[in-house]
C-alpha cells in the first residue's frame, strides 16, 4: 500500500512539473540587445567620446606627476634641502590630484554606464515583454542572468527583440 502511495505520489509531482515546463518560453541576450540596437549603438559613441575627454585630463595629470618626478629626481643632488622638500610637495600633491581624479573617472563612467544601459535596457525589457504577450510566450528569460545546460537556438529572441526595437525607437 505504502508503495502504490509513493508511485501515485512521484507520477503526480512528474505530470505536474511536465505542466510547468509545456510553456512556450524564450530568452533574451540583454547585453547583446542594448549594444546592437541602433540607439544603444549611438549612446555607445556618445559615451567613448565622453570617456576619451575625460581620458585626456587623467593623462595630462599623469604627466604632470611623471614631469615632477624627473625634476626632483634630477634636482635630488644639486639643490638645497628647502627646494628637494618643496618638490616633493609638489609631487605629492599633483600624485593625489591624479588619484582623485582616477577614482572620480572611474566613479563617472560606471554611472554613465549605468544610465546608458538602464535606459536602454528599460525599453528592450518592453519590447520583449509586449512581444512575449503578442506571441504567446509564458515566460522570456533574461540569457545570462542564470547558468543553462542547453538553449535551443529557437528559443533565443534576441536577434527578434533587436529588429523590434529599432523600428520602435529607430535612430
Amino acid at each position: 500500500m505504502r508503495k502504490v502511495f509513493h508511485a501515485a505520489l512521484v507520477f503526480a509531482f512528474v505530470m505536474g512539473a511536465h505542466s510547468v515546463f509545456a510553456g512556450k518560453i524564450g530568452f533574451l541576450d540583454s547585453e547583446r540587445a542594448v549594444l546592437q540596437v541602433k540607439e544603444g549603438q549611438a549612446k555607445l559613441k556618445e559615451l567613448e567620446a565622453w570617456i576619451q575627454q575625460r581620458r585626456q585630463n587623467l593623462e595630462q595629470a599623469a604627466a604632470k606627476v611623471n614631469e615632477l618626478r624627473e625634476k626632483l629626481k634630477a634636482q635630488q643632488s644639486v639643490a638645497s634641502q628647502g627646494t628637494i622638500e618643496a618638490l616633493q610637495r609638489e609631487e605629492l600633491a599633483a600624485r593625489r590630484v591624479l588619484e582623485d581624479l582616477q577614482r572620480a573617472f572611474d566613479r563617472d563612467v560606471e554611472q554613465k554606464q549605468q544610465e546608458f544601459l538602464g535606459e536602454i535596457g528599460r525599453k528592450i525589457g518592453t519590447v520583449a515583454s509586449d512581444f512575449g504577450k503578442a506571441n504567446g510566450y509564458d515566460a522570456i528569460f533574461i540569457l545570462n542572468a542564470q547558468p543553462l545546460v542547453y538553449i535551443s537556438e529557437s528559443t533565443d529572441l534576441t536577434d527578434t527583440v533587436i529588429e523590434l526595437y529599432d523600428r520602435r525607437f529607430g535612430s
